[in-house]
């Protein structure tokens, strides 16, 4: 081993330069990997987290204190809160629904509800002082903005909690909070319902303003078994009403289960991230290994003739790519470490209970070592075929010239360009041998996959800004609406369409649980997006959402047995025809992008409603249920912003407009998926680059000297490097950006079809023009340091042996 020590210490002082960058091409390659997969375990462990610092099994709502709540058995702990009945309140930010709207005191007891998000805790001493929702920041709430908060009297009690009647004018104190932090608790997490907007009280308004107000209680309670303890929990806690006042409990894992499965996908994201990059890191060190493995080989039949044999030759190979490995774990790791702050995002991120530098020992770790190992792999066919050589003469008779040099030569073109040209076009072995097509074939796959996550993340943007793509054709919802705002919709000219909704809940289709909506059309059609077919018309139609559709077996065109427990109990079965793929929105736990059932409420009826005394009561009762308010759409322009301006101000408090999804929001929020594979792409690429020019130049520095003899300059000697990056970067983008597009429609047509929405692909022009520039640009800045090295090369290297 003694032969191969010699030679290896040879070659490391000889060829630093492009070991250090295949090193560094390792470190970034593994680094961005590594902070991928380490992003999507934080992610997906982000709000399970949250809830065992933070969360609760049930809410036990009263109008009176409950304390024997914390008694009940199975009950690990009770967290008593303390409502005070507000009225409608007002600040410097947008429009908040009262009806969602509450100041709450922590009284005692259990784990707090809440995480500091940012700002600082309420002031003891200070009874205007007050932690807000995180849910209130979209409304342009912060540290600092102060709300004018009525709250009704005590004597106010029983109209405020009576639901017969409205809401009692406030007769109690009138105070400025102002909010001094954010905070975040499991029940203002998205999870497809309306939102809830708290602000937090310290022990200062405990004494001060709570015994002039009128107050509810509400107890946040874990059980010791979880999920499975709450049933017996539930028939415990009714049984204190006796005496208590009016006491209702509701569970939360249900909601909890929601809010994780509208992250997950942002955690699958990371993690299809990091394996894509990690495919195309394969294929970009393994091009690298290889590049080093055909240059160093050229010294082989030198050393073969002073007596190494191919077993040593391979070895010293081997030892190159383990020291290169090794570097590029360590780089790796710390690459990653210092890319932890940026995951996890959106819902996923306010769970995070630590936003800073994260060092995750498990996928770091393990990732360092499975580098090396994959280094090692990479690097063992290279250095085989390192290992057999070869005579000159047999090396040179592989030359080819290409048509376009020769081309070029006929044109008159610079000296200049047609050494740069040749330099990254031919494929030469006469001693100065860089493999070529694995560095065109790189960069033609790096920007059709640039082009096409450019097509892909525009789509995506499109898709969360475009409502009715994703079944929110309306512009407007009111929930509940009252006669006289449907008769003002209806003869209003303005209004396009109005369609009233019902949420049926679940039905059962061919043994599975499926969630179910009616509609029936007040004015013009269905506002319902369908991705194909055509919205029910009948009472024996329905549109399935793609998800659904699948799971179902079914397609447009097939008919399916739906079964729904009646009024009486008795489950009663009717076959439907499928008539449309319904782009659902996200409705309460009913239905949800890509799952669902939409029936017209007349077919909805039929299904529920057997013949029979108690009939007309049942279609009263079944067009009632769960009711989703009605869905309105004007006229485009200014009468139609006019009129939907106008019923904004009149009905603020029931009025809602479409939001984009939690799931495919999270999706998105991921700082755009495709934007970052986008720029992992471009790293490489730009890597990859410079590891070909080092190489390249460092090859021929014999040849350069030659030109210097010739008289060529420093400049010449440096357009030459910049003519041969150019024509690499020129051939990705002819070759790269037509087909990028293709693929970036193509991937994003099945994407939409497979999440349930209507397939629009944007293709961004700008974007592309971008992406074409930047290359260019790019290979031209990536070509400084290699032409430097060149200009380094003086004719006295003609005497020198090969580097």
């Amino acid at each position: 081993m003694g032969a191969v020590r010699l030679v290896f210490n040879a070659e490391l002082r000889r060829r630093w330069r492009s070991w250090l960058a295949i090193a560094l091409l390792v470190g970034v390659v593994g680094g961005l990997v590594l902070a991928a997969a380490a992003a999507g375990r934080r992610t997906e462990n982000a709000f399970p987290r949250f809830v065992a610092a933070h969360g609760f099994d049930t809410i036990v709502y009263a109008t009176r204190p409950v304390p024997a709540v914390a008694h009940i058995p199975g009950v690990a702990s009770a967290t008593e809160l303390v409502l005070a009945d507000a009225g409608n309140p007002t600040c410097d930010c947008g429009q908040i629904n009262d009806n969602n709207f509450g100041v709450v005191v922590v009284s005692g007891g259990g784990a707090s509800p809440f995480k500091l998000v940012s700002g600082q805790l309420p002031d003891p001493s200070m009874p205007d002082q007050v932690l807000a929702s995180s849910t209130l920041q979209q409304s342009g709430v912060h540290v600092g903005t102060v709300f004018h908060v009525p709250f009704e009297a005590p004597s106010q009690a029983a109209d405020y909690n009576n639901p017969n009647t409205g809401l009692p004018d406030p007769h109690g104190p009138h105070l400025a909070l102002q909010v001094v932090g954010i905070e975040a608790s499991e029940v203002e997490f998205p999870s497809g319902t309306a939102p809830v907007y708290f602000l937090y009280a310290g022990p200062g308004f405990t004494r001060s303003v709570l015994p002039h107000t009128a107050l509810q209680y509400a107890y946040l309670v874990r059980l010791r078994r979880g999920a499975a303890g709450i049933p017996q929990f539930d028939e415990q806690a009714n049984r204190l009403n006796l005496g208590m006042g009016s006491v209702g409990a509701s569970s939360e894992d249900g909601t909890a289960a929601t809010i994780q499965s509208s992250i997950h996908p942002q955690a699958v994201g990371w993690w299809i991230l990091a394996a894509l990059a990690a495919l195309v890191g394969l294929a970009v060190v393994g091009q690298a290994l290889a590049r080093q493995s055909a240059v160093e080989s050229q010294d082989n039949p030198t050393l073969v003739a002073v007596g190494m044999s191919g077993r040593e030759l391979f070895a010293v190979h081997m030892a190159r790519n383990l020291v290169v490995g090794l570097a590029g774990a360590v780089g790796a790791v710390v690459l990653a470490t210092a890319l932890s702050p940026i995951a996890p995002l959106g819902e996923a991120r306010l769970a995070e209970s630590s936003t800073g530098i994260e060092f995750d020992s498990l996928v770091l770790l393990l990732g360092a070592l499975v580098t090396v190992a994959v280094v090692l792999a990479l690097g063992i066919w290279p250095a085989l075929r390192a290992a057999r050589t070869r005579r000159m003469e047999e090396q040179a008779a592989a030359s080819r010239s290409s048509a376009v040099v020769r081309h070029l030569v006929t044109l008159g073109a610079p000296p200049t360009a047609v050494i740069g040209v040749r330099n990254a076009l031919e494929r030469r072995s006469d001693g100065s041998a860089v493999p070529l097509g694995s560095a065109l074939l790189g960069m033609v796959l790096a920007v059709i996959a640039l082009c096409g996550t450019g097509v892909f993340g525009a789509s995506l943007t499109n898709l969360t800004a475009t409502p009715r793509l994703y079944g929110e054709p309306e512009q407007v919802s009111f929930s509940p609406p009252n006669p006289a705002l449907l008769a003002s919709l209806e003869h209003n000219r303005a209004v396009t369409a109005v369609t009233e909704g019902v949420g049926a809940g679940d039905v059962t289709v061919h043994g599975k649980i499926v969630g179910t909506l009616g509609a029936t059309s007040v004015k013009g059609p269905l506002l319902f997006s369908t991705v194909a077919g055509d919205p029910p018309a009948g009472d024996d139609q329905i549109g399935l959402g793609v998800s659904t559709m699948h799971q179902l077996g079914a397609s447009i065109g097939s008919v399916v047995d739906i079964t729904f427990t009646t009024h009486s109990g008795a489950p009663h079965t009717e076959p439907f025809l499928v008539v449309s793929q319904v782009s659902f929105p996200q409705y309460g736990g009913f239905v949800s992008l890509g799952t669902g059932i939409l029936m017209t409420t007349a077919g909805l009826v039929h299904v529920a409603c057997l013949p029979g005394p108690q009939l007309a009561l049942c279609r009263q009762k079944v067009a009632g249920i769960g009711t989703g308010g009605v869905r309105v759409s004007f006229v485009p322009g200014p009468r139609g912003k006019a009129a939907l301006d106008r019923y904004l101000a009149a009905y603020p408090s029931i009025t809602s407009k479409p939001l984009a999804p939690t799931s495919l929001v999270n999706f998105g929020e991921a700082v755009n998926f495709p934007l970052i594979f986008g720029v992992m792409l471009a790293v490489f690429g730009a890597a990859t680059l410079a590891h070909l020019l080092v190489v390249s130049v460092s090859r021929r520095r014999r040849e350069v000297g030659l030109l210097k003899v010739l008289g060529f300059v420093n400049r010449q000697v440096v357009s030459t490097v910049s003519w041969q990056a150019t024509t690499l970067a020129l051939v990705g983008v002819v070759v790269g950006v037509p087909l990028g597009l293709v693929v970036g429609r193509t991937v994003w047509n099945t994407f939409a079809n497979n999440l349930g929405v209507v397939p629009v692909a944007v293709v961004p022009v700008l974007l592309t023009a971008a992406i074409t520039a930047g290359v260019l640009v790019s290979a031209n800045v990536i070509a400084i340091a290699p032409a430097l090295i060149a200009t380094r090369s003086k004719p006295g290297d003609l005497l020198r042996p090969l580097d």
